[in-house]
């Protein structure tokens, strides 16, 4: 099957079970909401983490090993991606004592929920809870996540340098894809891990890049707000991807699957080049100095729905041997 092809028929997939086992959750959160729940947590719920993360994470782990996902796997890796949203608002908008946050992560289900949004959190987590077999895994790795969150509150400081935004942001996404990983029931290999991790830091780079328009505002140093020059990005860009590609060909999986799941990703990260491009336009009308703060919101959001941007990416795919 095409990989264009294999992606739509994921998502349609995952569309379904969002629509028939998540909405009825998302509906009665909305009917007993407190008021600490927003549109903007639904729309992360329905659109994005408990959509995106099965359908394209959770899936490009099934192509790796070469076998479908199973129905427990679904549901765990579901609610896991749905939880995510949620999690965040713990560290940007909430703040609760992070002792709470650890107890809801360790214990959800005695837990005492303070507000809407903890009880759906906890509720969330319960269900991941119920459907995985290596909790120990699961848990190493959340706690793991929670520690890299919180060390991501320094790219809040104006004396972070870029070294340390680097090592921030390659390791919130390398275990933030580990995390989602830890739901599956196949034995993680060393090879898989370092590549995955590798992957997750490519994923989290181009989330920032895409971001640019809501982190500069916020005041938030990350590779793309902090940097002057939009080539030195892509420059760490092609080199994350280029060292992704490697370890992925190093692991010990069939080379059908490995390319499977490579066109996958290179086809998804693609868009990214398309939003530097975009960016760098934008340096070239600064004096060749990139700064945020000279754009609007509208010149920095890169709408990937565009046909011709669409067509962009599709040609820094097609640029890419395997």
């Amino acid at each position: 099957m095409p990989t264009w092809r294999a992606l739509i028929s994921d998502v349609k997939k995952q569309k379904r079970y969002v629509r028939n086992v998540l909405e009825p959750d998302i509906q009665k959160a909305m009917n007993n909401n407190d008021g600490s729940l927003d549109e903007e947590d639904f729309r992360k719920i329905r659109g994005y983490y408990g959509f995106g993360v099965p359908a394209i994470v959770g899936e490009g782990f099934c192509t790796l090993r070469g076998r479908a996902m199973s129905e427990k796997e679904r549901l765990a890796n579901t609610y896991q991606g749905a939880l995510t949203g949620l999690f965040d608002d713990f560290f940007d908008k909430t703040n609760p004592d992070r002792d709470d946050i650890l107890k809801m992560m360790n214990n959800p289900e005695v837990y005492h929920a303070q507000s809407s949004l903890e009880r759906l959190f906890v509720d969330f987590l319960s269900k991941v809870h119920k459907n995985i077999d290596n909790k120990q895994s699961f848990a190493l790795t959340f706690r793991q996540v929670f520690d890299a969150q919180v060390e991501s509150q320094a790219q809040m400081r104006n004396d972070i340098t870029l070294d340390q935004i680097r090592t921030i942001t390659f390791s919130k996404g390398g275990h933030s894809l580990l995390f989602y990983r830890s739901v599956f029931e196949n034995k993680l290999s060393d090879t898989e891990e370092e590549a995955l991790f590798t992957a997750g830091g490519l994923m989290q780079l181009g989330n920032d890049i895409f971001d640019v328009w809501k982190d500069a505002p916020q005041n938030i140093k990350t590779l793309v707000t902090a940097c002057e020059n939009i080539s030195k990005v892509r420059e760490v860009f092609k080199e994350q991807m280029n060292k992704t590609l490697s370890l992925f060909e190093q692991t010990s999986f069939p080379r059908t699957n490995i390319r499977r799941y490579l066109h996958k990703l290179v086809l998804g990260i693609s868009r990214c080049y398309v939003c530097l491009d975009q960016l760098e336009g934008l340096e070239k009308q600064s004096s060749g100095q990139f700064n945020p703060s000279a754009y609007s919101r509208e010149e920095m959001i890169c709408d990937m729905e565009k046909p011709l941007n669409m067509f962009r990416s599709v040609r820094y795919y097609l640029n890419y041997t395997f």
